[in-house]
This record gives C-alpha cells, structure tokens and sequence, in this order.
C-alpha cells in the first residue's frame, strides 16, 4: 500500500512539474507570412546557397496620362533595367533545385529579424 502511495505520488509530481514548466515556456515568435513577389532569377549559385532575382515593378495608376508619361519613362527605363541590380538572397539547397536562371518566379522572403543578420533568406518559390 505504501509503494502503491509512492508510486502515485511520484506521478502526481511529474505531471505536474510538466505542466508548470510548458506554462513556464514562452510561446514562439511566429513571423508574419511576407507577400508574394514575383521576379526574374538571374544568378543561381548552389554553392554557396544564393540566388539573385530580379524583382517586377508593380504597374499602378491611372491609365488616361499614363500613355504621355509612358512614352518618356520607356527611355529610362531602359536605362534603368541595365543600371538595376538584381537582389541576393539565401535559398535553401532543395529549393535552389526547382530554379535555373532566366525563370520567371513567384517567391516568398523571410527577413534576418536581427539587426545584426540584414539578409534575406527565400522560405517559398516557384516557377511562373
């Protein structure tokens, strides 16, 4: 009877210094889900684990002065697609598998969150 007691007691104490300790655990900082972007791959590195993509600009406005105005950012435009660089970012081995360069993608992006770690690592992408 008295080991029956022990047994129970013994129990009792470890779920109980279970529960305390999961009520104890902060609970996890979940990263806000980041928006679909689209973009051209233009380097896949596997190597060293990044990709370079080139982002699409969104095209929102109004369409009646846009004619007049698209006339002369066409010109630099052109300009600015050979000045603009496309962005780096850390890709996981197995995602980098589904990419070649020239793709036309849909991808997610997840931030460093520490000050000190500024780069941007690809959680999701696939071809367009």
């Amino acid at each position: 009877m008295i080991l029956a007691k022990m047994i129970l007691a013994g129990s009792l104490f470890a779920i109980v210094g279970a529960t305390a300790s999961a009520q104890a655990t902060p609970p996890t900082q979940q990263t806000p889900s980041a928006e679909t972007r689209k973009g051209l791959v233009t380097v896949v590195n596997r190597l060293n684990g990044t990709i370079a993509i080139r982002e699409e600009q969104d095209d929102k406005g109004k369409e009646g002065d846009k004619e007049k105005e698209n006339k002369a950012k066409e010109k630099e435009k052109d300009k600015a697609d050979v000045e603009d660089a496309a962005t780096q970012f850390k890709i996981d081995h197995k995602l980098s598998e589904s990419v070649h360069a020239g793709d036309k993608v849909k991808f997610s992006v997840r931030d460093g969150g520490d000050p000190k770690n500024t780069e941007k690592t690809i959680t999701k992408i696939e071809v367009d």
